[in-house]
């Protein structure tokens, strides 16, 4: 299957044949960690760095079976560094050769992150190897989460937190309610400080499940929010309070450059025509999403400051907060007020009431016009404008106001913001059902869509949007396609095309069999429940409507038709119905998706609908001969 089609049937109506498949995450049952250590101590640092973080990291494998060997990775960035690595293999000293790179998907940078990778040998059954590992973090706002659970089963784990009294910090113990971790607390009188010890054990692994919740929803871990240090030189601020933050956050946008001519030039060009504020915002953006190529390329400090507004423009790529800005300065430089904005996705539990860098990762623009903030992600490429990503409805943000800053929440959207509407006029020709088919798509279904569209090149759209019509069915031929302007997603975006579904009748005697539902949407997407760890989070709310004519034979009636399905559940319904009229055989189908979170304990109640819905699948209609 090429990306583009891979694309659409995950990301626009999920067509998946085998869920069973995502729901059983690998686990490498051979291997166990026997015990791990992980310590953080707060120290004075220097003039540039008055506080720093030590870390010392004391991890043992064990091999349970037969040998193998693991992978070992550290991350490290602008604000932190490894300053020794020490293993051993069983006892004995193991000489390490660790590659260090940048960290990098699909050969672009991820972020300004670095990652030291080496590879450890368990050599038998009972085997041990084990990793020391020393890390300096240059400011403590950057220690933000640390999590119980590892890649591996994990048998033992200790956080241990060292903090002594001029070190103020905030501990936020998440999610203990789901697993067994117990606290003791020292006193370490000689050195003025407080050792807080979390054991945890019998951890399980960490799962990579599809469509999983953010692992802040799942997975017990500790937040560390730093305050204020106390230190000879006076108070040190870090993250107080949201203020401060806002504060740091504003220190960086201070760095970047703006203003520069080329901008307001491209402004200019990009708004020309435009006859009010809102349609020189829709026009920005939308050449921003057409023009800007959104790569996940965090530079900076640690992927915090955005680029300038005028090297994305030049350079044509940026992250997300590169695009944010130079919608911004576009923005601005065609007289509008436009405000940089943080936000987290809805990967992450937590908002703003929580003072720290693990509240958000993602930036926006935001634009005022008649007293109203409307909220532009050039990371969208194709949807429009006052229309939202199912990742940010809802979601707290940040918007810069001077030296001060406004929470509000991003518009939520109902799921008919995301509809994929489908009517076929259908006949019977011989073996064949041939007819037309009119489609239209708008919000994130449109988007998902026009994703695999323009991923492919210009000559090969229409071969692809074939593909995805006919389902990569060889039997099912399509002609005269028509499209609405692929180039314009402010406007619902429409297919019409000609239809011919090769031998997709069978003839006995007198009667005929056949099924005109040839989407099936959702079909076997049974979830198996003995596996699935977390709840399934769909990609976006939606609804899909069918509505499908079929004209009979003449001298035929309709016998037989598949029993319809009526169900209604507070996160998706399925309903789909055969109906005779006259020489015709109307069939109508709607699913919705109402609610994107669908918990564990629907799952059971889930599969029995769809179970439901895929025996009307599997049923055909019946014709007969009058």
């Amino acid at each position: 299957m090429n990306v583009f089609l891979k694309t659409l049937v995950f990301g626009l109506t999920i067509y998946a044949n085998n869920i069973s498949r995502v729901n059983a995450p690998g686990k490498d049952e051979n291997v166990v960690i026997k015990n791990k250590v992980e310590k953080y101590q707060f120290t004075f640092g220097d003039k540039n760095a008055p506080v720093v973080v030590n870390q010392e990291d004391m991890v043992t494998y064990q091999c349970n079976d037969f040998r193998t060997s693991i992978g070992y990775a550290e991350f490290y960035d602008a604000q932190s560094a490894i300053t020794s690595i020490k293993a051993r293999v069983n006892g004995k000293k193991f000489g390490v050769k660790p590659v260090h790179q940048a960290y990098s998907v699909d050969g672009f940078f991820y972020s300004d992150a670095k990652v030291c990778l080496f590879e450890l040998p368990l050599n038998e059954k009972g085997s041990e190897s084990s990793v020391e590992l020393s890390k300096v973090i240059y400011d403590p706002r950057y220690l933000t989460s640390i999590y119980f659970s590892e890649g591996y089963f994990t048998k033992v784990k200790q956080i241990v937190l060292v903090i002594p009294s001029w070190m103020h910090v905030d501990i936020k113990e998440m999610n203990f309610d789901k697993g067994k971790i117990t606290k003791s607390v020292q006193r370490d009188s000689k050195n003025d400080s407080k050792i807080i010890t979390y054991t945890a054990k019998n951890v399980k692994a960490r799962t990579s499940e599809a469509y999983a919740p953010g692992p802040s929803y799942i997975y017990p871990h500790l937040l560390i929010c730093s305050q204020f240090a106390e230190t000879k030189d006076g108070k040190v601020n870090y993250f107080n309070s949201t203020d401060d933050q806002y504060a740091w956050y504003r220190s960086l946008v201070k760095m970047m450059k703006s203003g520069d001519p080329s901008v307001a030039e491209a402004a200019k060009k990009i708004t020309a025509g435009a006859n009010s504020p809102t349609e020189k915002a829709k026009k920005v953006l939308n050449w921003v999403q057409d023009n800007i190529r959104y790569i996940a390329f965090e530079d900076g400090i640690a992927g915090f400051k955005p680029d300038n507004a005028h090297d994305v423009l030049s350079k044509k790529y940026g992250d997300c907060k590169g695009m944010a800005n130079l919608t911004k300065e576009l923005l601005s430089a065609s007289g509008l007020d436009a405000r940089l904005c943080w936000i987290g996705t809805n990967h992450i539990a937590y908002d703003y009431s929580i003072p720290s860098l693990a509240v958000d990762n993602h930036m926006i623009c935001a634009v005022k016009i008649d007293g109203k903030f409307h909220f532009l992600d050039g990371t969208e490429s194709y949807i429009g404008f006052d229309q939202y990503a199912e990742r940010i409805q809802g979601r707290q943000v940040m918007i810069e106001d001077g030296d001060h800053y406004i929470l509000e929440h991003i518009p939520l959207r109902t799921l008919e913001q995301n509809q994929v509407i489908e009517k076929r006029q259908l006949a019977i020709k011989g073996n064949d059902i041939v007819g037309t088919v009119n489609l239209e798509y708008t919000g994130e279904a449109m988007e998902s869509l026009l994703t695999g569209i323009h991923s492919t090149e210009k000559q090969d759209t229409e071969k692809s949007l074939t593909e995805f019509l006919s389902e990569s069915d060889k039997k099912c031929e399509i002609k005269q396609l028509k499209t609405s302007d692929l180039k314009d997603w402010n406007q619902d975006l429409t297919i019409n095309y000609d239809v011919k579904h090769q031998d997709a009748v069978t003839q006995f005697d007198k009667e005929m069999y056949l099924e005109i539902d040839f989407r099936k949407e959702f079909k076997n997407l049974i979830i198996d429940t003995t596996k699935r760890e977390t709840d399934f989070i769909f990609n976006f709310k939606r609804i899909l409507i069918h509505e499908t004519s079929l004209e009979l034979p003449p001298g035929y009636q309709v016998q037989n038709t598949p029993a319809p399905v009526n169900i209604d559940r507070d996160q998706y319904s399925f309903v789909s119905v055969y109906k005779s009229s006259g020489n015709q055989l109307i069939y109508t189908k709607c699913i919705k998706i109402k609610d994107t979170h669908l918990p564990i304990s629907a799952m059971k109640q889930w599969n029995a609908d769809l179970k439901q819905l895929t025996d009307q699948y599997n049923n055909q209609v019946t014709l007969v001969k009058k």
